[in-house]
């Protein structure tokens, strides 16, 4: 391929699953144009232009003999669709989804309306456009009035129907927590392909660290600190705001630091995981 590559890795793959059944060795390399899956004797060639799913999940049953994790990739080329299932397992093909999911959306002419709610109150903010940008971690609008979401703390989203532009069209309605509480963010697309794929991010993300989450036992005084530091900030007296002394802090904070939930470099912060705890339990401690 005669651009430069963004990725390219050495993995098991299936070029697709109409004509092979078994799983081949080669280079998995990637443009901002297409996907080559490329062994000795063959190459398959995905345009990004025509995919239209990408899932990151355990293996299915038909193919859980010969990977434990799988990229999906489903795609149209040439007026017929395709299936290729890579090796979904390590850290360099997590970074390749985040770069497949970049290709496919960043730039993307977005209609974003943040916040559509404040806990659940209707605003009367309007509808603006805006370029879209996905990171590990992140939803950004980059407009006449920046706005992003946080995946870590996405509570719910659902496709729901607004009026926009004068005709009623198709919206991602996502629920997250922003500085102040709880906002609800409605988005479209003027492509529905591309609909399609940003809900599946948001999706992939969330489930990845709800699941991530699930292994975590937290008591109800751990979620009391984290709330606390989410609410207050780094440069905040967590001691004075949870009303304990210094040393009871320290064995909460190396706890939480254990278990992955906060990191403390110049004051302490929370990881995607604790502000994904945050917006699990947030309720719970305010009742």
């Amino acid at each position: 391929m005669s651009e430069s590559a963004i990725a390219d890795f050495v993995t098991s793959f299936i070029p697709d699953t109409a004509t092979h059944a078994e799983p081949v060795r080669g280079r998995v390399v990637m443009s901002k144009r297409r996907i080559v899956l490329a062994t000795d004797s063959d190459r398959t060639t995905i345009p990004l232009k025509g995919v239209f799913d990408v899932q990151h999940d355990a293996a299915p049953g038909d193919l859980a003999e010969f990977f434990d994790d799988t990229v999906t990739v489903a795609y149209e080329r040439d007026g017929e669709r395709h299936v290729a299932v890579i090796e979904g397992a390590g850290d360099t093909v997590e970074r390749f989804v985040i770069l497949v999911f970049k290709g496919l959306l960043n730039g993307s002419k977005v209609h974003v309306k943040h916040p559509a709610r404040r806990g659940g109150r209707v605003t009367d903010q309007p509808f603006e456009s805006a370029k879209l940008s996905v990171s590990p971690g992140t939803v950004e609008f980059r407009g006449a009035a920046d706005a992003e979401i946080d995946a870590s703390t996405v509570t719910h989203f659902e496709r729901v129907e607004r009026e926009l532009g004068g005709t009623t069209r198709p919206l991602l309605s996502v629920r997250h927590m922003g500085t102040t509480g709880a906002v609800t963010t409605e988005l479209a697309l003027d492509s529905g392909r591309k609909m399609n794929l940003l809900g599946r991010f948001i999706r992939l993300r969330y489930t990845h660290l709800k699941q991530e989450l699930a292994d975590v036992e937290l008591t109800s005084e751990e979620i009391e600190a984290l709330v606390a530091i989410y609410s207050s900030g780094p440069d905040a007296n967590l001691a004075t705001v949870l009303g304990v002394d210094a040393s009871r802090l320290t064995m909460f904070l190396n706890d939480l630091i254990d278990k992955d939930l906060v990191r403390d470099d110049d004051g302490v912060h929370l990881t995607s995981m604790g502000r994904a705890a945050v917006s699990e339990h947030i309720e719970d401690v305010n009742m």
